[in-house]
């Protein structure tokens, strides 16, 4: 609606279709009311923690990641760095081992080198190691066994506890301090 100099006047809801102004045309675009057409932005909504669970997949847990290539690079010399270390290690306990059997055969006293009371020691080593574990844990472990009534028992003592309530119940305290001189003379527990 617009007054008698042109201009545009707001009518609260003149056609009683819902609430606002009903815009058409170029009123459109006049500035004031462009504002109202816009709609404002989307604010980011949260992820819930279905959507997360739901997007993940093998390559999350690592399954993929030799299809690139990279770890097979990365892995390689040092698979290759292990290799020649174990099979060092496995060619100067086969010369030990040659070394022992050359000796038994020929029947004179073997004495043992220094790298094969190395290796003595290093089993020993590890025993005393894997001692001193379990020496630790058994210390962490300690549990105090307290001997536990059967079902009997607490049945006895149940069927006691319920007596005594019955008794103080029923009877007076004078009664049952009358009651415990001749339960001890017949050597009757209470």
């Amino acid at each position: 609606m617009t007054d008698m100099e042109g201009n545009i006047v707001d009518v609260p809801n003149p056609s009683c279709r819902g609430p606002g102004y009903r815009y058409f045309g170029a009123a459109k675009k006049l500035p004031g009311v462009r504002e109202l057409f816009e709609k404002p932005p989307e604010t980011r909504k949260r992820r819930t923690r279905y959507d997360i669970y739901k997007r993940i997949d093998a390559s999350y847990y690592g399954f993929r990641d030799d299809e690139d290539g990279i770890l097979e690079k990365l892995g390689s010399p040092a698979q290759e760095e292990m290799r020649a270390q174990a099979l060092a290690e496995w060619q100067r306990m086969d010369a030990i081992r040659k070394e022992a059997r050359k000796g038994v055969k020929s029947g004179e006293l073997v004495t043992v080198g220094r790298v094969m009371g190395e290796i003595l020691y290093e089993g020993e080593e590890e025993e005393r190691r894997k001692e001193r574990e379990r020496d630790e844990k058994s210390k962490e472990e300690f549990v105090v066994h307290v001997p536990l009534p059967d079902e009997k028992e607490i049945e006895r003592m149940v069927l006691e506890k319920k007596k005594m309530e019955l008794l103080s119940k029923y009877t007076s305290d004078d009664l049952l301090k009358e009651q415990i001189e001749p339960k001890t003379m017949l050597n009757v527990q209470p």
